[in-house]
């Protein structure tokens, strides 16, 4: 039992210590924890502390100050010319400090990096007889597993015949199987008529044990992949179809339905006036022409009861055949009119009235035709889809279930086979070792052409052992191999990016030194331009910007990152422990490079911290004030509402001070119009915005009061003392442990908290240690989790040093529960 506590104890520890030291380590390397799976690492360095205390002004940062002295802007537009001359001199003695320092960085890793060469070259043959010594051990243990398997001569036919059924004679394959083939059909191989006589032979064994269903399974296995290309193409014909018929559908059931309404209740008005032709006596002067009419009736109802029938077993389009056949209906009664009452008066208004409605009807007509021709093709062509669907989904069930069936049989049969098919692995990577122990024999230094051999080598290993199924020796040995020579690739990357970098490098650094030579020549003359009114910019310095923003980073800093990886990765070689600090020289030089010409995140760290040093302060001690002196009344007076009341605050406190963000960020916008150090974007204002925890507060100061003797105050003020004076010199000294746990609490909930301080602030300067931190965490390429550990760390100092400072009294006023009179 014991045991199992000590075990869970000590994951515990592990779990909850990790991010710490995580944080600890990553703030002290110097490989981005984005690019390292190492959690200690041997590049280390103060660098992302001393970015953090004290800001370089490294090249970008001079360059860019040379440009604002040049064009007289903030903080440069006070100063005089002899100032300016100055400050200009100083900007530049400093920029061509950094390039000496910089050559002299470059020229040191440079001689390190030839004399890791030099290593290099004279262990050649050193590496050269690892190789071979691991390629030997491979084939002494290859050898011995060929002889331990235990082969089944048919079953090898078997797995003959699957590899030799695609080759030809005379063909590679062949020439390294040919033996096995021989011992297998009891005669020699010298001609295809030969080669094909021994493939009948392996084919008739290969079809006994099974290969006809193999080759079964493969053509099911490219009918099943057709059949789902195929269902997936109906499939993907078939959604715009749908869509195309619920339109239709859409657009019959809804414009088409409400218009063949609206023109039932116009053609109901027409029959009325029909029905009342009887009851009329007026006549026309004129006899009414109503040929048009009658032949326009007959052609919109013999229309209207075509598309009716058309809709019958549209059980979706009921309702819209249902009005179209009661219109046509409708239409005829009006031609069904005695020729007697064709002369009134009312029989010619219908006419004209029928004219009004005619080209409604007739566009109706020719809408109803176009959507239900449309609608039915497209159900036909939707029916269709489906039943194809519906057979080939039947076909692909049925073909899936006799593939399934057959890929059983193929797994036993595989299991069977599982030693002849690792002999067969085995055999075709005993030839090829065989070409690579000549070419790596044939090497003779470490040249880029031999350092591609051993890659090449390096990398068909690699690919053998994560493609050889069995775990014996030959892939202990394999794998063995492949880890003795995972550092060539490093070292082939680590010179390849080295030479590139060195190239570049030189480039870049002599374009700078001449562009900053010629700038030293004018800049004098820009001063006095510029301080005679015209506001200078410089081509020179524009150039000097961009070389190192854009020429710098895209040719020389990805190679410069890459070969301080390498070189950090290769101090770690055994082969030639006497590289180690070579290499360690070559990362300290470059990363030094790095630091001059990188422009680095600009920030105000220190003000940052010392912004939520004073916020937190200002309200943990307001914070204390406040609820020590309201607390007293609680607990010592006895007054309507006192036991009410305090629950109130505590109810009060139950709600987040969150929620109360758009009040607050209101009546700090209000206030800041009268008293501006209580406004938005104000440490005073965001301080006034922290003054919400003081309910809380007030009830745990409150229960300290009531643990403390009335009696000693009721001694002080028969002594003479009045009400305040016992509260100041009597109460308050022996509260002081638990003011002191309120204030020190205060502080960090008030240090640590993010979410109003975001609200709250804009303005990066007036920016909080949290606020700050979470913009470490945000970069504008990557995150930068060096400076975003190292400020974390630095951060906890004030909470540290507090703490520390009130131990005692933190303790003793969170244990304490009693005062002795």
């Amino acid at each position: 039992m014991k045991l199992h506590v000590h075990a869970i104890l000590i994951f515990l520890i592990v779990v909850i210590l990790f991010p710490t030291v995580w944080v600890v380590t990553t703030s002290l390397r110097r490989d981005e924890a984005a690019f390292s799976t190492d959690l200690f690492s041997s590049r280390l360095t103060l660098q992302n502390y001393v970015d953090l205390i004290v800001q370089e002004q490294n090249v970008p940062v001079l360059v860019k100050e040379l440009q604002k002295l040049i064009s007289r802007v903030s903080p440069y537009d006070r100063l005089t010319l002899a100032q300016a001359r100055t400050k200009a001199t100083e900007l530049l003695r400093k920029m061509r400090n950094y390039l000496d320092e910089s050559n002299k960085r470059n020229d040191s890793a440079r001689k390190s990096y030839e004399a890791l060469v030099k290593i290099f070259e004279t262990n050649a043959n050193r590496v050269k007889q690892s190789t071979l010594n691991d390629l030997r051990q491979i084939e002494k243990v290859l050898l011995k597993t060929l002889s331990e398997l235990k082969i089944d001569k048919e079953e090898l036919a078997f797995v003959l015949y699957e590899v030799l059924s695609k080759e030809k004679f005379n063909s590679q394959m062949e020439k390294i199987l040919r033996s096995a083939v021989e011992e297998m059909v009891g005669f020699k191989i010298d001609d295809e008529q030969s080669y094909a006589l021994a493939m009948n032979l392996l084919r008739q064994t290969h079809e006994e044990l099974g290969g006809a269903s193999l080759e079964e399974l493969e053509t099911l296995s490219a009918r099943i992949s057709s059949l789902r290309s195929e269902i997936e193409s109906l499939r993907k014909t078939l959604q715009p179809l749908e869509r195309s018929i619920l339109e239709a559908q859409i657009l019959l059931n809804g414009d088409v339905l409400t218009e063949l309404r609206s023109l039932t209740t116009a053609v109901e008005a027409l029959v009325k006036m029909k029905d009342s032709l009887a009851r009329t006596t007026a006549k026309s002067v004129l006899p009414t022409d109503d040929t048009l009419f009658l032949k326009s009736l007959q052609n919109v109802a013999s229309r209207l009861r075509n598309a009716s029938l058309s809709l019958q077993g549209f059980e979706d389009l009921l309702e819209i055949g249902k009005t179209a056949r009661h219109l046509s209906e409708r239409l005829v009664e009006l031609t069904n009119i005695e020729p007697r009452l064709k002369s009134l008066t009312t029989y010619s208004d219908m006419v004209r009235t029928y004219e009004e409605i005619r080209p409604r009807l007739e566009r109706i007509c020719d809408d109803l035709e176009t959507l239900i021709g449309r609608y039915s093709d497209e159900l036909s062509r939707l029916r269709e889809l489906n039943s194809s669907i519906l057979l080939k989904e039947s076909e692909l069930q049925r073909l899936s279930q006799r593939a399934e069936e057959l890929q059983q049989k193929r797994q036993l049969l595989e299991l069977r086979l599982a030693e002849e098919r690792s002999w067969l692995q085995l055999i075709l990577f005993e030839d090829t070792l065989k070409a690579r122990l000549s070419s790596v024999e044939a090497i003779k230094s470490l040249s880029r052409t031999d350092l591609q051999r051993y890659s090449t080598v390096l990398t068909w290993l690699r690919n053998f052992a994560n493609s050889y199924g069995r775990s014996d020796e030959v892939k202990e040995s394999v794998q063995k191999a492949v880890s003795d020579l995972r550092w060539i690739e490093d070292y082939r990357t680590f010179t390849t990016r080295f030479e590139n970098y060195s190239k570049n490098y030189e480039q870049i650094v002599k374009e700078f030194e001449q562009v900053m030579a010629d700038f030293e020549k004018i800049c004098d003359d820009l001063l006095v331009l510029s301080y005679s009114g015209t506001f200078v910019t410089s081509e020179h310095l524009t150039r000097l910007l961009d070389l190192v923003k854009l020429d710098f980073v895209n040719k020389v800093r990805a190679d410069l990152a890459v070969v301080s990886r390498r070189a950090g990765s290769l101090m770690k070689l055994s082969l030639f422990s006497e590289a180690q600090k070579l290499f360690r020289d070559v990362d300290k030089h470059l990363f030094r490079i790095d630091q001059i010409w990188k422009e680095k995140m600009k920030h105000y760290f220190g003000r940052w911290v010392l912004n939520s040093i004073i916020v937190s302060t200002i309200v943990a001690i307001i914070t204390t004030s406040i609820c020590a002196a309201a607390a007293y009344p609680f607990s010592r007076m006895r007054f309507v509402g006192r036991r009410y009341g305090i629950l109130s605050f505590l109810l009060i406190q139950m709600f987040p001070s969150v929620i109360f963000m758009i009040a607050i960020y209101n009546l700090l916008n209000f206030l800041g119009k009268f008293v501006p150090f209580l406004g938005v974007d104000t440490i005073g204002g965001l301080a006034l915005a922290y003054l919400t925890n003081i309910a809380y507060n007030v009830y745990l100061i409150k229960g300290f009061y009531d643990l403390i003797p009335a009696s000693l105050e009721e001694a002080a003020i028969v002594d003479g003392a009045t009400r305040f004076q016992s509260f100041y010199m009597i109460v308050l000294p022996l509260a002081r442990p638990i003011l002191v746990v309120v204030f020190l609490l205060t502080f960090i909930g008030t240090f640590n908290e993010y979410v109003i301080a975001r609200i709250v602030l804009q303005n990066v300067r007036n920016y909080t240690y949290a606020l700050g931190l979470q913009s470490f965490a945000v970069g504008p390429y990557e995150t930068e989790w060096g400076l975003f550990t190292a400020a974390a760390l630095l951060g906890m100092l004030p909470m540290v040093i507090l703490f520390l400072a009130m131990q005692r009294y933190l303790v003793s006023g969170l244990t304490r529960g009693a005062v002795k009179e």
